[in-house]
Order: structure tokens, then C-alpha cells, then sequence
């Protein structure tokens, strides 16, 4: 035998030891459940990950947007990508308001409105007290400085959802950790989350997974170690979500849990199981699940007039969304996630209003429901069980789906709660199901060596490859600059449809890449890679507002555009600018006493003044923006006024004496003291 041959036996017996030793260490546990080394493996590689990001002070903040409005040349932190301006809940609410915060030493009431606000609700601000304990992207600021606190807060909530996601996947598909945590990064690029990239989208997803892997646990381990571990687990986020309170990605989050738990209950009972012996096996799920509503119920005492102000606001108040309202283009938005890149251009088009409303998922979970309804014929045909957790998960999506396109059952809809979410938020609860799905139709093609036929797997393929193409058709005809940053979407279309037809081949390593690949490429730099936050306070006119106010305090007016309300945010100082959440009545009382007003400003929306002659004038450009009328000679001004922050020239000088201009690359602004007729 030569040494070219016996070398090439040496590495095949390498080869097959090595895959032997892998296939030895992913083998599941005695109840088919992922052991312990496996489940954490890639939770740890995101918790490494996570603490380098952080350290570093790698975020993807879109605070870089003002970095052009008050200095030259490229920004030096911006590592890769842009600032996304239609992020404006990330750079220009949350963002600014955690600066105020930290500035005023992280309050529970900030102090930046006359009257102040409660900064636990609605924007979710650091601060000091009690319930930070269930806020943990929050616990940063607490311990870092701004910049790393920043990066904390973007982190946590994120990586969270790619580990819950995983060891979701792992449990139904325990021999495939790596197709797990493939599928779980692609998941956590879907472009819904990119775009709405907020704890109070994340959260709820994450939630969701872990409850879901529990009740798997719950019902497959007979172990009260780890029934009453997923108990804890699932009542620290189930208080973690709930403290979010942001229902319309909480509720479809919540009624997939519900019907996937439904299920498996059902499933126990088919098998045979007795009433109290299931029962038995989620009581650790229910303590928990009672436990953290009792936390939330007694935080919500304590908050009781601000929810009751919020839900009184005219604009978004006690809201309530009727069935069936969308019609074809929403459902062309909801599929269309071939075309995922043109958001990154604000070419959303046809597809929704703006980059964010139009953010969607691949739902390769969904289009697998022809084989979902084959596997179900197949087992009924054999007279097995039938595989609940699939029949659940669709059931779910059945139920999302009639609430965006049937109308006429608003009653049981209020049951679920549905009419308080909108539908772009409903697509949460489609994405989770979807994916869930993925899981199970991989669990049942392996433990059965099957595959569906190539004819039903190409019409499940096919089903979405021509949904892509008649987007991609109409496109053309109406709107063809939409498709300008997208000229590759054939190509993503055909690896989705790919992705389809491989799970239903059962070939998942492939499935998984392309599915990995589509996500990736479509929203991989849908935020910027930037290094720490951009810090207003440490402009020149930041600088100067706060030694001018710590000299003479008073009350500010930004006049202008959103620099200006961002400038006074940051630095600290007591304004009539911000984003509000429930309004203050000391503050309006001032600015419109007659109440002339109320129904423009008492809603949750961003405060900001424009230059105009007389009392104040509030008027809504947009539903969550207030804009009102400032004239420093006003009996308002005059009286409650001390000092404006402007970038407006038609503002009126007659009773503003000039303290400073500040000449910067797109304007300037010009700080005044009010001063009488």
C-alpha cells in the first residue's frame, strides 16, 4: 500500500471517528430531549459574543442621523451601514429620552416636561427602582457608561431571541443543533424584527419560544428540576413582557402560545394520558404564569393613573381594531419578503407606508402547510396520532389570517384580544407560528424517514416562487423604481422557494442555508454597525444651554425642526419639547387653559413648536406628532417661558433678546432669552 493511500485511510478513519464522537454528543436524552451541554452550547456562543459587542460599545443605534446635522465630514463611529432615519423611535425617542435620563440621574419621574413624566411608561426609560428588575436591557445604565449602556440595552434583547429561538428548535429537533442554530440566526434577521428593532418587539417573541419549550419539557420530562428551571424562566419574561406593555405584539405572540398549548394538551389525551397526570405536567408553567401576574397586577396598581391616562389619549386611547379590514396589497406586503432590501432604500411602494410598516418574515413554516396537511392525511390514513403541535400552529395561523381578511366575528375576536393589535403587528404572531412550524415538519419528516413527494414539495415551492412573481409583475408595471435597490430579488425568491422544497425533501442543512442566506442578505444592514451613541451633550450648543440654564434656570422652547427637541432633551434642561407619553395636565393646563385644544394634544406623540403669531395653536400634522405655535411676545411665553432654543427663521425677535448662534452644515441655531415687549 502506498503513502498517498494509507494517508487517505488514516483520514477517512479520522473522518468517521470524528462524525461518530459528533453523532454520540448530539444523541438525545432518554425522553428525546436535547441534553443539557448541547441546549446551552449556542446560548454561550451568544453570551460570548454579546460581552465582546458590548465591551466594544458596538451597537446598531441610527443616533448617527444627527450626526450630520451638527458636524462635517464622515462620521468616524459609523463602522458599516447608514443611519436609518425611519428608525425614529429608536435614535429620536427612545434614544434621546435614555440621554435625558442618565443626565437628570435616572428618575422615576423625568423632569424634562413642566410637570413632569413617568418614565416607566410608555418609553420604557432607565431608572432607579423596584421593577428595573424586569427590565434587564435596562441594568446597563445602571453600571456603564452611555455608550456601553447602549450597546447593552441593543444586545440583550436581541441575542435573547436568537438563544430562545434555538433551544426551541433543539427540543422539537434534537439532533439537529446546527440546523437549529441556523434557522435561529435567520430568524433573529427576519426583517420584521430588524425594522422594529425595540425591546418591546423583542421581548414578546422571546417569551413566546421559551414558553413553548417548556410546555414541551413540561409534557416529555418527567424531571421537576427542569419543569420548575422553564416555571422561573417563563415567569421572570412573562413579567418582562408584560411591563413592555406594548399589546399589539404581545397579543398575536399570545395566541400562538395558546393554541400550540391547546395541542399539546390534546395530543397528551390522544395518547392516553389521564387528566391529572397532564395537568400535573404544566402546573409548574401555571404557578409561574400566576406568579408574574400577580407582579405585573400589583406594577400596574402602582401606575394607575398613568394607564388610565394613556388609555384616555385620544390618539392611540383604548383603541379597537374590527376584522377583516385588508385587502390584497396587505397580503402581497405580508409575503413579499423577496423584495426585503428595497426598505433599506424607503422604497417600500405598494408594499406599506414606510420601511417599518412594510417589514415582514419569510414565513417557510407557513408555506409548508401542504405538507403539513399531507402529514396530517398520512398519519389519520395509518391511524396514529395526529401531530397536534402542527394542527395548533396552524390553527393559529388560520385564526391571524381570518382576523386580517374575514370580517363579521369582532365578538370572539375581542375574546382574543385581537382588536388590540393592528395587523402589520399581527405578522409576530404569523412569523413565530411559522417557524414552530419549520420545527415540527423536520421532526416528523425524520423520525419517520419520509419526504413528501416531489410534486407536493414543488407545489409548495412553486406556491410562493409565483407570489414573488406577481409582486415582482406588478412592481414593474406600477412603481419600477421600488425594485431599483432589489434587482436580485429573483434570486432570493428562488433560494426561498429552494428553502421550501428542501424541508419537505428533508434535506434541512440546505433548507436551513438558504433560509440563513435570504434573512441575512435582506436585512443583515438593515441597522447600522456604529460604536457607542451619538451625544448630543457633547456639542457646543448642548454645552452652552446647560451652563446658560445652571447659571439662571427656567424653562426652554425648542422652535424648529427635531434637532432642536433632541438638543434640550439631552441636555437636561426643563422643556415644553419631547416625545409624551401620557400628557401632563400641569403642562397643557399652562399652554391651552381654555382646553380649546384637547383633543389635539392629549395623545401620545412628539411636542414640537413651529414660529407663529399669538397664544399658542396646537395642531397634528400626523397622528402621533403635535405641533404648536410659538410667539415669545404671548401671555404663555411671557409667563412660562424663559429661554428658546431656534432654528426657525421666521421667528418673530420682538421679545427675544439673542444669546449665542451656532452656524452648523445644514442650519443654525440660536439660543434667545424671552424678554418683555
Amino acid at each position: 500500500m502506498n503513502n498517498t493511500r494509507m494517508r487517505a485511510v488514516g483520514w477517512g478513519s479520522r473522518y468517521r471517528a470524528g462524525r461518530d464522537g459528533y453523532r454520540r454528543a448530539i444523541d438525545p436524552g432518554p425522553y428525546g430531549l436535547p441534553r443539557l451541554r448541547i441546549l446551552l452550547a449556542f446560548p454561550a456562543l451568544l453570551l460570548i459574543l454579546g460581552i465582546v459587542l458590548v465591551t466594544l460599545g458596538i451597537n446598531g443605534s441610527s443616533s448617527g442621523v444627527f450626526f450630520s446635522q451638527v458636524s462635517y465630514g464622515a462620521d468616524p463611529d459609523l463602522i458599516a451601514g447608514h443611519p436609518q432615519v425611519t428608525r425614529s423611535d429608536e435614535w429620536n425617542v427612545q434614544t434621546v429620552w435614555a440621554i435625558a435620563q442618565v443626565e437628570q440621574g435616572l428618575p422615576l419621574t423625568n423632569e424634562t416636561f413642566p410637570g413632569g413624566m413617568d418614565a416607566t411608561l410608555p418609553q420604557d426609560l432607565p431608572r432607579v427602582d423596584w421593577s428595573v428588575a424586569f427590565r434587564p436591557h435596562l441594568w446597563g445604565f445602571m453600571l456603564m457608561d452611555v455608550d456601553h449602556a447602549i450597546a447593552f440595552k441593543w444586545w440583550l434583547p436581541g441575542l435573547a431571541l436568537a438563544a430562545a429561538a434555538y433551544a426551541f428548535l433543539l427540543t422539537v429537533i434534537p439532533r439537529r443543533p446546527g440546523v437549529s442554530a441556523m434557522l435561529a440566526v435567520g430568524f433573529f434577521f427576519s426583517p420584521l424584527f430588524q425594522w422594529w428593532y425595540l425591546s418591546t418587539t423583542l421581548w414578546p417573541a422571546v417569551w413566546a419560544l421559551v414558553t413553548m419549550t417548556a410546555l414541551v419539557w413540561a409534557f416529555r420530562s418527567p424531571s421537576r428540576r427542569s419543569r420548575w428551571t422553564f416555571s422561573a424562566l417563563v415567569a421572570y419574561l412573562t413579567v418582562v413582557m408584560a411591563m413592555g406593555i406594548y399589546v399589539p405584539f404581545i397579543v398575536p405572540a399570545a395566541v400562538v402560545v395558546l393554541f400550540f398549548g391547546i395541542a399539546l394538551m390534546i395530543e397528551q389525551l390522544r395518547r392516553g394520558a389521564r387528566w391529572r397526570a397532564m395537568l400535573a405536567c404544566v402546573v409548574p408553567v401555571l404557578v409561574g404564569g400566576v406568579a408574574a401576574s400577580v407582579v405585573a397586577v400589583v406594577w400596574l396598581a402602582t401606575k394607575l393613573s398613568t394607564v388610565q391616562a394613556f388609555l384616555g389619549t385620544a390618539y392611540p386611547g383604548n383603541r379597537s381594531t374590527p376584522t377583516g379590514g385588508n385587502g390584497p396589497m396587505s397580503f402581497a406586503s405580508a409575503v413579499g419578503s423577496s423584495f426585503t432590501q428595497a426598505l433599506n432604500e424607503q422604497r417600500a411602494g405598494f408594499l406599506g407606508g414606510n420601511s417599518s410598516e412594510a417589514a415582514t418574515f419569510f414565513y417557510l413554516g407557513i408555506f409548508l402547510i401542504p405538507v403539513v396537511v399531507w402529514i396530517i392525511a398520512r398519519e389519520a390514513r395509518m391511524h396514529k396520532t395526529l401531530p397536534w403541535a402542527m394542527i395548533g400552529l396552524a390553527t393559529s395561523v388560520a385564526v391571524l389570517l381570518a382576523y386580517l381578511y374575514l370580517p363579521g366575528w369582532d365578538a370572539i375576536a375581542r375574546l382574543l384580544l385581537l382588536d388590540k393589535t393592528t395587523p402589520n403587528r399581527v405578522r409576530l404572531g404569523m412569523g413565530l407560528a411559522s417557524i414552530a412550524l419549520v420545527a415540527y415538519v423536520i421532526a416528523y419528516l425524520d423520525q419517520n424517514r419520509a419526504r413528501a413527494g416531489k410534486w407536493l414539495a414543488g407545489a409548495a415551492a412553486a406556491a410562493f416562487l409565483l407570489s414573488q412573481l406577481a409582486i415582482g409583475a406588478l412592481a414593474w408595471r406600477r412603481l419600477p423604481g421600488m425594485l431599483e435597490p432589489v434587482q436580485l430579488w429573483w434570486l432570493w425568491a428562488l433560494l426561498s422557494a429552494a428553502a421550501i422544497y428542501f424541508v419537505a425533501r428533508r434535506r434541512p442543512q440546505l433548507a436551513a442555508t438558504a433560509f440563513l442566506i435570504v434573512t441575512v442578505a435582506g436585512s443583515g444592514l438593515t441597522n447600522p454597525i456604529y460604536r457607542g451613541v451619538f451625544d448630543l451633550r457633547e456639542t457646543d450648543v448642548s454645552q452652552a444651554v446647560v451652563a446658560l440654564d445652571e447659571a439662571a434656570p427656567k424653562t426652554w422652547v425648542g422652535v424648529g425642526g427635531g434637532l432642536t427637541t433632541a438638543m434640550l432633551l439631552e441636555s437636561g434642561v426643563r422643556a415644553y419639547n419631547g416625545f409624551q407619553g401620557a400628557p401632563s395636565a400641569g403642562m397643557w393646563g399652562v399652554i391651552d387653559p381654555a382646553g380649546v385644544y384637547t383633543l389635539q394634544w392629549n395623545r401620545l406623540a412628539g411636542v414640537s413648536w413651529v414660529a407663529g403669531p399669538g397664544e399658542p395653536v396646537v395642531a397634528n400634522p400626523a397622528a402621533d406628532q403635535i405641533s404648536v405655535s410659538f410667539d415669545a411676545c404671548s401671555t404663555f411665553a411671557q409667563a412660562e417661558v424663559g429661554y428658546v432654543l431656534a432654528d426657525d427663521k421666521r421667528l418673530d425677535l420682538d421679545c427675544l433678546s439673542p444669546v449665542r448662534t451656532f452656524d452648523l452644515p445644514k442650519s443654525s441655531l440660536s439660543i434667545y432669552r424671552v424678554v418683555a415687549p
